[in-house]
């Protein structure tokens, strides 16, 4: 809970900022010349009497003395219409740079380089709009956003977030609009202005329209502009009054208007959209989902509640889901049972888009995950937004429409359920209406919503910001040219097959349509609509409306009159329509439900053999996991034994030296027992001995006492004195017990002693004992698990020899590649395939689709056409539908009410119906699209959650993440499709700037210009990859679609590395003979052409404007619409690239640019941003720029996603043009290059190491040597020389670069060698480092493009020739230039650069000695030369040896000089470059000489 209301917290304050940036957001000032081009073609075509049009808009800017109503009268009458709608004014023109240096001036931390060109647009001051009468529309005045922030910021009040304060805005605006709009005479409101309903009826239709009386006057439009210009603009910006269009403010007036033939084609055609200066498409969505977060009801709203917030919060989300690697999978087995899971049959489309092509891998992976039709635990780890990643062509259509049938057929599904369409409405009443029921009209007594909100699932609206994006999607579903070619059968395909496929195209063909509809009381062929959809999209070639842009308010009208309108009449016209029509919606039910059942009984085949295949691998992978884990246990023993057989064997010499000494100490104990026994036996002697003698003694003494004494004294005496003996020995035996006990007593200590060795020596045994016991029971138990395992192995091993032959048995028919019924298995073999790191193994299994058989497919397809059949029957049998859209029409304003008026709804009956209006029209027409600036006005009304099913974001890396937030609270599961590697949304500077006032440290992340709509949904998406983005962490994008089917190489191969990590897959058809005759060049190619820019940030370079136009005089010589753009990464260089060509149209005679109209140029010149999307066999990649330091901020912000999108562009051919030099600094443009130069080179060796057939080969070969590089593909530096020829130096550090060392990492070998000279490698490496690298790969490519030659005599050799003759140029510098600087130090050449002109040797710059400067040098200096080797004794190198040296140089310097100029250097010239450098010169010679590149070395001993 408390996670969830700090989500809810942040969302809050994220959507907040959100809403004050589009609040800020404002427009350029349109200079409009697509609207006036057509306006004054529609003048002309009026005056050829051609023009039968109905409107036309128009712009115009107010000159002196002009009225308003002077300039739209005057237009209105030159077309011969009558009538015009709203007047949009804009007052003031300013140049945006000026703004943005003002504001950066008032922001700290602003640095001028971090901008890479200055803005050339401009924006208005003010705006406001007029109603026909010409008077002012109340609240229609809108201020400068940028204007007003600009004065705020620059007053410095309060915090910056809050000066900026939209409040703040409104309350001045509204003071400007009451001080000039205050009275109510020049006021109308906002419904007269567009409704005209207060307009006299009686203005006769011939008369063209007047203005009132009270109407806005031309001085009160510049009393407005004065009093702006005083208060918003002076004092920030330096400015006069002017309208030069140099200035940085103008006085300009623009009016735009819409003229109409009459008052009926007004009211129908108006497309006015006026929201002021704001380009604010966003903020009211954005201010209404906020107040659901702030009221927490958008969680318990359901549908997309808690995946909204969680989208808002994106880039605080990381790590809150599990992210599962769809290319680069860490556990393989895991990867097969999610794929297997995802993949399941029945997971995917009952339905399918008619084509023989199925989508590819990836394509039917995304689709599955976003149609969320499975119910495991994998399809619940995403949440309700899904993202794919979709580079430049990789079929993010082809994955649109099986989405869309998915949700057609699963849509009829539920329809079907009723008998009686009308049966899946109820009805509900209007609250507000005048009429009777609170209705609107008399017939239409209410509106009807779906009983089955499930039913609602499966609406489909498509948005984008990018407007071509949506046009493409709406054209191109429609279309059954293309569908019917689809269909086409190609010359291999079995008969059984073309006739399934005829039996579809016969389905989707109009013109073989069994189904004939009367409309306009005419009877046509039909199959969806397919009148209809002729006349909106006005195109004979469209199959049904199953798509129609709507949003536009000319959408909506052209949407209306050619179907909706239509569609009453010529179906719902007679009241008994319902009871005609349900018998056709019966059958169509049938026939639905009976196509149905085939599907099913096919998926449940399939199924079959999907849980046969999923049974077999996953024992595969058990019996894989056995055999790794017996392996790995296996492994482990012998590592055990390996590790304890030492110490065991070092235990038990350890127990046996212990045993030993056990029994040594058990001896010494023994021995100590065996003494102590001994004194104790002697103690026992010694105490027997004393008892006696102690004994004598007494005997003795009887008688010796006073008795005896008495009566014989003598015998007394005689006793005492033996008495007295014994008593001496006695004490003698005391004295030898005391011994005996001390010796006992030494004797038990030892003893002791001896027993405490005992005991640690049985411990220390037993211990050893136990070691080594737990050691072998560890081996025993490893034992004995290698013993269960092995068992366990064998009976999945025998398990699977029991099922094998079932097995094979069952996918027999699924695996025979000839029938109809084959298709590719699901199993670990495709895993392994689709994983493998060979290219052609891994692309195969891309491009394959698992499960899908050509039968099933022909019946899916069947299927789609039999729901398209019930849809439509459905909608014309149901009344609830007829009255829908009869309130939609009027809702809509286009459908007048009962008295013929406009019907206006109230505000909530509009709330309560227009979500259940729009399903009902997603009902007849499957898929709507809109741009998101359309989207949120379209949609205001229907505010409820969820009332569209699934919403398809395209081209979601330009849109900013907030445009989407409207659009995903109104749908129920949302598809985001784009490709953060081409082009990031488009910030206008100034808008960037005051991003900077919002210092919340929380928004950091948010304020960035590379967040996106992507990027956010890439976030939440736990399906996708991770991709390198050049830094330390790689990038998580969704879902990635991998299979290119595009561009050609090198345009494949560019864009594959430097923006994908080469995860992308090749199926590209190379061009046919027609097609390539058509192109300019024969192949791609990188133009080097040097120049200087323009300066002050802008980056045209002339010399290169040139090249472009060379290059269209052959395009337009071939054809008079070349299908050719040229895109350059600078508004700049295209403004300077426009205007270039108008002045060489205007100054070159006879140039076939005079067919090069505006349009084209318009059409074909631009940005790269303007492009995304677009596509053209040919592309110009116009870089500008120059070598100077103020022009590498800009190289520099040239990254990969521009270079992306530019060369993707193109499909064939592509031409970048640009200064090498200059643009070394920018590493994607550098790689760019070395892949332009080196992609034929490497596309060689592939072939030879294909080892082909020979002629299979020779021609492989003749097609790839075409695009060897020229020399116009490398920087050359030319150099005057002292007679005044030009010498040439080139740079081939691309070439070096992109081959080496990865390139031809084989050694030459000794004879090959030795053809050069070189007896060894080690000779070779004898030479300085740089002359070693372009030897060793000028000799390498010789090598490589011999073979070429023989097949190619016209082979251009200049991209090996310039190897050696750039060896040659540093080797004459290795070995002469110190020689000659020592010997000749104040002799002269020609210097290079200003203020060089003659040059001292001494003083004399590297780059200076060329070629050229040597022989010259040389040359004259031949006799001395001879002189000084004389001295040194070599009399050999006289002057005649110098004199044929210098022959030889000139002759090398010369071949280098062509080879080095443009044009072909044939293989011949190039082997007399050769012969000069490396071999022998003739015998009959006067001086015999090695070739000069070893001969040079005679320089080093000139010192």
């Amino acid at each position: 809970m408390a996670e969830q209301i700090q989500s809810l917290e942040k969302a809050k304050k994220i959507l907040d900022y959100w809403y004050a940036i589009e609040f800020l957001a404002q427009d350029k000032f349109d200079d409009m010349w697509e609207i006036r081009s057509k306006f004054l073609k529609a003048q002309d075509d009026f005056a050829k009497g051609k023009f039968k049009g109905k409107t036309i808009g128009s712009y115009r800017e107010l000159q002196a003395s002009q009225s308003i109503y002077d300039i739209i009268s005057s237009d209105a009458i030159s077309c011969g219409l009558k009538k015009w709608g709203n007047i949009t004014i804009y007052i003031g023109k300013i140049k945006r740079e000026a703004c943005i240096e003002c504001i950066a001036r008032s922001l700290p931390g602003t640095r001028e380089e971090e901008r890479s060109e200055k803005t050339q647009d401009s924006i208005a001051l003010a705006s406001l709009q007029l109603a026909p009468d010409g008077t002012y529309v109340e609240h229609s005045f809108s201020l400068s956003t940028i204007i007003w922030s600009m004065n705020q910021i620059k007053s410095g009040q309060g915090s910056l977030a809050e000066s900026i304060d939209e409040k703040e805005y409104r309350i001045v605006a509204e003071e400007i609009e009451k001080k000039f709009f205050g009275k109510e005479e020049g006021r109308k409101q906002v419904s007269e202005g567009k409704d005209s309903q207060k307009q006299e009826v009686e203005d006769s239709e011939e008369c063209i329209q007047e203005f009132s009386p009270e109407a806005v006057t031309v001085k009160l439009l510049k009393d407005i502009y004065k009093y702006i210009k005083k208060a918003f603009v002076d004092g920030n910006i330096e400015s006069t009054d002017s309208t030069d269009d140099g200035q940085d403010i103008q006085e300009v007036y623009g009016i735009s208007f819409q003229l109409f033939a009459d008052e009926k084609s007004r009211t129908k055609m108006d497309e006015d959209n006026y929201l002021g200066l704001s380009h604010d498409y966003f903020s009211g969505d954005i201010k209404f989902v906020l107040q659901k977060i702030k009221d927490e009801t958008i969680l318990s709203e359901g549908h997309m509640g808690d995946d909204l917030v969680h989208y808002i919060s994106a880039l605080d989300e990381t790590g809150r889901k599990e992210k599962i690697d769809l290319v680069s999978p860490k556990d393989r087995d895991c990867f097969f049972q999610q794929v297997s899971e995802i993949l399941r049959v029945e997971n995917a489309p009952l339905g399918k888009w008619p084509s023989k092509f199925m989508p590819a891998f990836m394509q039917q992976m995304a689709v599955n995950l976003c149609i969320r039709k499975g119910t495991s635990d994998l399809y619940g780890v995403n949440g309700r937004v899904f993202s794919v990643n979709g580079p430049p062509g990789t079929g993010k259509t082809t994955l649109l429409k099986e989405i869309v049938v998915s949700n057609i057929i699963e849509r009829a599904v539920l329809l079907a359920e009723y008998k009686d369409p009308d049966d899946a409405f109820e009805k509900q009443a209007f609250l507000h209406g005048e009429k009777q029921e609170h209705a609107y009209s008399t017939y239409i007594r209410g509106w009807y919503r779906l009983k089955k909100d499930k039913i609602n699932d499966y609406s489909v609206l498509v948005t984008s910001c990018n407007n071509a994006a949506v046009e493409n999607v709406s054209k191109e579903l429609p279309l059954g040219t293309s569908l019917l070619n689809d269909l086409k059968p190609a010359a291999d395909d079995a008969e059984e097959y073309r006739r399934m496929l005829d039996e579809v195209s016969c389905l989707f063909d109009s013109k073989r349509a069994q189904t004939y509809e009367t409309i306009s009381k005419k009877s046509v062929q039909d199959i969806y609509f397919t009148e209809y959809a002729k006349g909106l999209f006005d195109n004979e070639g469209v199959w049904g409306l199953v798509a129609a842009p709507l949003g536009r308010k000319i959408n909506i009208s052209s949407f209306y009159n050619n179907v909706l309108n239509p569609l009453i009449w010529d179906f719902y016209a007679g009241r008994d329509f319902k009871d005609i029509r349900i018998k056709k919606y019966a059958q169509a039910r049938e026939d639905f439900n009976k196509q149905l059942k085939v599907v099913q009984g096919l998926q449940e085949q399939l199924k079959d053999i999907c849980a046969a295949v999923s049974e077999w691998s996953e024992l595969l992978i058990r019996q894989k996991k056995s055999e790794q884990g017996l392996a790995e246990r296996k492994a482990e023993y012998e590592s055990l034994l390996e590790a304890e057989k030492l110490p065991v064997k070092k235990l038990k010499k350890d127990l046996d030296q212990t045993i030993s000494k056990l029994q040594d100490i058990q001896k010494k104990k023994e021995k100590a027992e065996l003494l102590i026994l001994e004194a104790e036996q002697e103690k026992e002697a010694l105490s027997i001995g004393k008892r006696e003698l102690l004994e004598k003694e007494a005997d003795a003494r009887r008688g010796t006492g006073v008795l005896g004494r008495l009566f014989n004294r003598k015998r007394a005496e005689t006793k005492e004195q033996v008495a007295d003996g014994y008593h001496e020995d006695v004490l003698k035996a005391e004295a030898e017990l005391g011994r005996v006990d001390r010796l006992l007593e030494e004797r038990m200590q030892i003893l002791q002693e001896v027993q405490t060795e005992v005991d640690k020596a049985v411990q220390t045994r037993n211990q050893i004992e136990e070691s080594i016991t737990a050691k072998l029971a560890g081996m025993h138990e490893m034992e004995e698990q290698i013993q269960k395992a092995e068992s366990g192995l064998q009976q999945i091993r025998t398990e699977l020899s029991n099922k094998k032959p079932m097995y094979l048995e069952k996918i027999k028919s699924f695996t025979q590649d000839a029938s109809v019924d084959a298709g590719t298995l699901l199993d670990t073999a495709f895993i392994d395939q689709l994983l493998s790191g060979d290219i052609k193994e891994s692309t195969d299994a891309q491009v394959a689709n698992p499960w899908f058989t050509k039968r099933y497919n022909i019946e899916r397809e069947k299927l789609f056409y039999y729901a398209m059949r019930l849809n439509k029957e459905f909608v014309l049998s149901s009344k609830s539908c007829r009255d829908n859209f009869k309130t939609l029409g009027q809702y809509w304003g286009m459908l007048p009410g009962d008295e013929k008026e406009r019907v206006i709804f109230h505000k909530e009956d509009r709330e309560l119906f227009a979500g259940a209006l729009y399903q009902t029209l997603f009902l007849l027409v499957p898929v709507l699209s809109s741009t998101f600036a359309s989207l949120g006005k379209f949609l205001s009304d229907a505010k409820q959650a969820g009332v569209i099913g699934t919403l398809i974001v395209d081209e979601a890396g330009q849109a900013q993440p907030q445009m989407a937030v409207g659009a995903l609270y109104r749908s129920r599961k949302a598809m985001i499709v784009g490709d953060p590697k081409q082009v990031e949304p488009v910030v206008t500077d100034d808008l960037n700037l005051l991003k900077r006032a919002f210092e919340d440290e929380a928004l950091m992340p948010y304020k960035s210009k590379t967040v996106s709509v992507q990027s956010f949904a890439d976030r939440l998406n736990s399906f996708g990859t991770w991709l390198d983005n050049g830094t330390d962490y790689p990038e998580w994008v969704g879902c990635p679609l991998l299979v290119h089917r595009r561009c050609i190489s090198p345009m494949y191969d560019i864009s594959n590395e430097i923006s994908y990590n080469g995860i992308m897959k090749q199926q590209t058809r190379e061009p046919d003979a027609k097609k390539e005759s058509s192109f300019v060049y024969e192949k791609s190619q990188w133009i080097n052409v040097t120049g200087k820019e323009k300066g002050n940030k802008n980056h045209f370079v002339e010399a290169q404007a040139q090249k472009v136009c060379e290059i269209l005089e052959k395009a337009f010589s071939k054809s008079e619409n070349p299908n050719l753009y040229i895109i350059s990464p600078f508004t700049s260089v295209v403004d300077g690239m426009k205007a270039y060509i108008k002045a060489y149209k205007k100054n070159t005679v006879g140039t076939s640019l005079s067919r090069c109209e505006s349009e084209w140029l318009g059409r074909n010149i631009g940005t790269v941003h303007t492009f995304q999307g677009r596509e053209a066999n040919e592309v110009i990649f116009l870089l500008g720029c120059d070598t100077s330091s103020k022009s590498q901020g800009a190289v520099k912000w040239v990254n990969s996603n521009i270079v992306n999108v530019a060369v993707t562009r193109a499909k064939y051919r592509l031409y970048v043009i640009g200064d090498e030099k200059a643009w070394q600094a920018s590493s994607c443009v550098k790689k760019a290059k070395t892949i332009l130069d080196t992609f034929a080179i490497r596309k060689i060796k592939t072939i030879l190491e294909e080892q082909l057939p020979e002629e299979e080969q020779a021609k492989a070969l003749l097609s790839a040597s075409v695009s060897l590089p020229s020399i116009t593909s490398f920087q050359v530096n030319a150099v005057e020389d002292e007679d005044g020829s030009i010498d040439f130096s080139v740079d081939t550090s691309s070439l070096l670069q992109g081959l080496d060392p990865g390139f031809m990492s084989e050694e030459l070998t000794k004879e090959q060698l030795g053809k050069f000279g070189f007896e060894s490698i080690e000779d070779l490496k004898e030479l300085p480092l740089e002359v070693q690298d372009n030897l060793l790969l000028g000799m390498k490519l010789f090598y490589l493009l011999s073979p070429v030659y023989k097949v190619n005599s016209q082979l251009d050799a200049s991209c090996c020739a310039i190897l050696f003759c750039k060896a040659l140029e540093l080797r004459m510098k290795e070995c002469f230039e110190e020689s000659l600087k020592t010997v000749f130090p104040e002799e002269k050449i020609r210097g290079q650069g200003k203020g060089r002109g003659s040059v001292e040797l001494q003083n004399v710059k590297s780059n200076e000695l060329t070629l050229g400067a040597f022989q010259t040098i040389l040359y004259a200096k031949r006799a001395e030369l001879g002189r000084r080797m004389a001295q040194k004794g070599k009399e050999e190198y006289g002057y005649e040896w110098w004199d044929v040296f210098v022959t030889r140089l000139r002759a090398c310097t010369d071949r280098r000089n062509r080879c080095c100029h443009s044009g072909l250097f044939s293989w011949k010239e190039q082997s007399y470059l050769l012969a000069e450098m490396f071999k022998r010169n003739r015998s009959d010679s006067q001086v015999q000489m090695e070739g000069i590149l070893f001969e040079s070395k005679i320089g080093k001993r000139l010192r």
